[in-house]
């Protein structure tokens, strides 16, 4: 499903409107980002919302942000990643430690990040509820370093300590209350199967949503199933 891989704000659903807003308002730089002690940008729900691939797509966003390299004329949730960022990546688990952590993140604020038009670092935790808590206590230690942008990802908030989470903002990702997003994104779909945008009817792509419980893989994966056996063709 390549060619189904959101790569703008507008390709991924929230529960909260507000929480969708305050991403365009950082990604549109209103708002400063660290801001008011948050360094960090915490995307949680359940499986296949589109958390990872959101986290690893905002620095490349953020970035296009900075270097304004943007159309005026386009809303901040059509921006596509323009510039390449370089964030440093955590895999969580399989005894990734505290000391490794703290140690990557302190060599890279002990130098002027030049390479991004932003002059910070951006480190990526991914499944971050897969640390320990003397990790996860560790990291917050480090959150408050100036040129730092933290993006943590996590299908379980109740498992990440409460430090983290007063650092971060906090963005919901669940199956969104808005019913009609969902029959966009599967006309959208159909479209790029070269079918009709109504091939499904409104009320099969909306029980196909309900489903998938939130999951964007399943819901997509689903359509796609069904246009291939009306005659669709996956693009390549």
């Amino acid at each position: 499903m390549s060619f189904f891989t959101p790569s703008c704000l507008d390709d991924f659903l929230f529960n909260n409107q507000a929480e969708r807003d305050l991403l365009e308002l950082i990604l549109s730089s209103k708002l400063p980002f660290p801001f008011n002690g948050k360094s960090g940008i915490l995307l949680h729900g359940t499986y296949g919302t589109g958390k990872s691939t959101l986290g690893f797509l905002l620095p490349h966003l953020l970035e296009t942000a900075y270097a304004g390299n943007h159309p005026v004329t386009s809303s901040i949730g059509r921006m596509h990643a323009a510039e390449e960022a370089i964030p440093e990546i955590f895999r969580c688990g399989g005894g990734l430690s505290s000391t490794a952590i703290v140690k990557t993140i302190n060599t890279c604020n002990s130098r002027m990040p030049a390479h991004h038009y932003g002059k910070t670092d951006y480190f990526i935790f991914d499944e971050v509820d897969k640390l320990t808590v003397s990790a996860q206590q560790s990291l917050k230690s480090v959150m408050d370093l100036k040129r730092c942008r933290f993006i943590f990802t996590t299908n379980y908030i109740d498992r990440i300590d409460d430090g983290i989470i007063n650092r971060s903002f906090a963005i919901e990702m669940n199956q969104s209350a808005d019913a009609n997003a969902y029959v966009l994104m599967g006309q959208s779909i159909l479209q790029k199967m070269s079918l009709a945008s109504t091939a499904l009817p409104v009320a099969t792509i909306t029980a196909m949503a309900h489903k998938a419980k939130g999951s964007l893989r399943t819901f997509a994966s689903d359509v796609m199933i069904a246009g291939v056996g009306m005659g669709g063709v996956l693009p390549q």
